[in-house]
């Protein structure tokens, strides 16, 4: 005991080994429903669920546990909801591409993440990006994930991109999805830990007793098919000018959300020193290494965890935080058995919340200039109408740098360059 707290050097981090490995069981509490929401998501993109199964359990834990041993931070990884859920329903569902080719695409971007990483130029395209269009980027992404909750529930009918109409508002699924939000929310109002999970479960029985039960006609267990997508990723997508705005796309979110969340889970903690995150460089390499990972085994892009909070708050300061919760996700390994269980329409109310998690508060919100408060309004927009998170991004660059130009500034040459590549991205798209 006396080695491991010298070792993430607990004391001067003042916690202790109790306080850390109860925040990483809250953490692994919190965040655990990923592996049941990522099979039921990327299955959507024709992958094979225990197979993607097995690259979630495998990528979060290495990642996690990799994030403990060398930078010594409390923070997880995991598949992001966010950008699987844009694999599988805008690159797969809505581009035409197939799952091993949104993989490849993965793949570079982590590439990507850690080439910009190394090369220290991730200061300046950090700097490029204005702070209030990251919570405009944020809010996106979170509508992004409510549409696709109310498209999975029926609630909303789409033709490709293209929203046709609004579904049966008093069917099985959308109760479900009624269900499952309101429970959620509930549960959080009381703090009550794993909230999202319970819900889960029990819109889980919900979809059985009401014979919503589609995907449960073959639960995932351990077995060969486990490693059946292993190394199928198509790298030679990088070839591909449609799928280079895609790739980026990957990159900006992993990129930027993984800044944010550092930046933003760690302030006015004892994580902080002179005002720094101390081995950011090294969480950030961790976090581009775990993408390219994670690809290869078979899932989307590993991502930091907003859920990391949840250990933080409960006083975890170390890796050892980290590490527990990694070796709690290795055990998942022992309950394969139990989520193929779970129909996709019982994950709606689960990914409904997270995307209302990602929306600033009122409070923000007050602080906002009025051109903040159009690109606020105006990339959720463009994420309605074309069920795209690339064209939102490209809307915000615009927004600023017309403001640049009207109030006679100079352009940074990070945004006006991210903005080219995003409109030759959606051009190469729509072609």
């Amino acid at each position: 005991m006396g080695r491991l707290a010298r070792f993430f050097d607990l004391s001067a981090k003042g916690t202790s080994i109790q306080i850390e490995v109860l925040a990483g069981v809250s953490t692994f509490l919190s965040l655990s429903y990923i592996f049941v929401v990522n099979p039921a998501i990327l299955s959507q993109a024709g992958m094979d669920k225990s197979a993607v199964l097995f690259a979630t359990i495998a990528a979060s834990a290495l990642a996690t546990i990799a994030m403990g041993l060398w930078p010594n931070l409390p923070f997880v990884l995991a598949p992001g909801m966010e950008l699987n859920a844009y694999v599988a329903f805008f690159v797969v569902g809505s581009l035409g591409f197939n799952w091993r080719q949104a993989l490849g695409a993965v793949f570079w971007s982590g590439v990507l993440f850690i080439v910009l990483t190394v090369a220290q130029i991730r200061k300046k395209v950090i700097e490029s990006i204005p702070t209030r269009m990251k919570a405009a980027l944020a809010l996106s992404v979170g509508v992004f994930l409510f549409l696709v909750a109310l498209k999975v529930a029926g609630l909303l009918i789409y033709d490709g991109v293209r929203l046709v109409g609004v579904g049966g508002l008093s069917s099985r699924t959308a109760l479900i999805f009624y269900i499952g939000l309101v429970l959620v929310l509930i549960l959080e109002r009381f703090k009550v830990r794993g909230s999202v999970l319970i819900t889960i479960i029990i819109a889980t029985v919900l979809c059985h007793y009401f014979g919503l039960n589609d995907n449960a006609e073959q639960p995932t267990r351990i077995s060969r098919n486990m490693l059946a997508d292993l190394g199928g990723l198509d790298l030679r997508v990088i070839i591909q000018p449609r799928m280079l705005s895609v790739i980026l796309i990957l990159f900006l979110i992993d990129f930027y959300g993984s800044i944010a969340k550092f930046i933003g889970l760690s302030q006015n903690t004892s994580l902080v020193v002179d005002g720094e995150l101390p081995h950011l460089k090294d969480a950030l390499l961790i976090d581009g290494a775990a993408t390219v990972l994670g690809s290869t085994l078979g899932t989307s892009s590993i991502i930091v965890y907003v859920e990391s909070a949840v250990g933080i708050g409960a006083g975890g300061r170390t890796g050892l935080t980290a590490i527990t919760c990694g070796i709690l996700m290795l055990g998942c390994f022992a309950l394969t058995s139990l989520f193929g269980l779970v129909p996709i329409v019982a994950t709606t109310g689960a990914l409904a919340f997270v995307g209302i998690k990602l929306c600033p508060s009122l409070k923000e919100l007050r602080t906002y200039s009025p051109v903040d408060l159009i690109a606020l309004i105006l990339m959720p927009l463009a994420v309605i109408v074309t069920f795209a998170i690339d064209r939102a991004m490209l809307i915000g660059f615009g927004v600023y740098a017309f403001a640049d130009l009207i109030k006679l500034r100079k352009l940074n040459p990070y945004m006006v360059g991210s903005m080219i590549l995003l409109a030759i991205g959606a051009y190469l798209q729509m072609r």
